[in-house]
This record gives C-alpha cells, sequence and structure tokens, in this order.
C-alpha cells in the first residue's frame, strides 16, 4: 500500500505545481489559458455560505468512502481516491484564492484543471465497474 501513497501524493502534487505554474503564466498558446473559476461545475453560481458546508460535507463523505475501501483493501479505494483528490484540490484553491484555477482551455467546449480530470476518471471508472459489475 505504499506505492498507493506515493502515487496519491504525486497526483497531488503535481496537480498543485500546474495551478502555481498558470498563475504566474496566464496563458501558454492556444489551449493554456488562465480562468479564476468562482462557480461549481457547470458554471452553477452557489452563494459561498451554501458552497462551503457543502464541500465539507463532501470531503467527509469522501474519506470516510476512502477508508472503508482502503481498510477492506477494495480495489474501488482508487477512483473513490482520485474523486477525494480533486475535491480536495479544488477545495484548497476556493480557499486560497477564491475561486478555482482553471487553465486547460478547449475553444468552444469548457475550461478545466487536473483536479477535474481527476475526479472525471474517477467517475468513469466507477460507471465501468458497476456495469462490469451486473
Amino acid at each position: 500500500m505504499k506505492k498507493y501513497y506515493l502515487i496519491f501524493f504525486l497526483l497531488i502534487f503535481i496537480d498543485r505545481f500546474s495551478k502555481v505554474y498558470f498563475i504566474k503564466k496566464l496563458s501558454l498558446g492556444n489551449f493554456f489559458n488562465l480562468y479564476l473559476n468562482k462557480n461549481i461545475a457547470f458554471s452553477l453560481p452557489i452563494p459561498f455560505y451554501i458552497l462551503y458546508p457543502l464541500l465539507l460535507f463532501i470531503i467527509i463523505f469522501l474519506f470516510f468512502i476512502c477508508f472503508k475501501y482502503y481498510k477492506q483493501k477494495n480495489i474501488l479505494i482508487w477512483p473513490w481516491s482520485l474523486i477525494a483528490l480533486g475535491a480536495i484540490s479544488n477545495v484548497v484553491d476556493r480557499i486560497y484564492y477564491k475561486a478555482v484555477i482553471d487553465f486547460i482551455d478547449i475553444p468552444y467546449f469548457t475550461v478545466f484543471n487536473l483536479s477535474d480530470i481527476y475526479i472525471f476518471l474517477g467517475v468513469v471508472i466507477l460507471i465501468i465497474n458497476e456495469f462490469n459489475s451486473k
């Protein structure tokens, strides 16, 4: 399980480093532009007095899920950990910058960051696992 910790911290480092890098660069070509996203997923605006308690609840829930699967040595620890990692990193952004740092800009589609990719991959793995378990 030590590999698990190493991978987890490596992903955190890559995500945090990329955000700090793009804060300093602001822009790097056509697909990498800095955006400070004050909304949540799909640009839904939520007041901070609802958002922060909701984020706290989600983080606590994810920790309980990860702990449960970790104790069971269940393979589902990986997707849940990716989701938790992405959520925690975005919450750190919200606390420190008052917005989420997005920098991968796909024209006419969306702007996102590595944390969003971690969350997306975790959800996709859970969905695939659900379909394969039936």
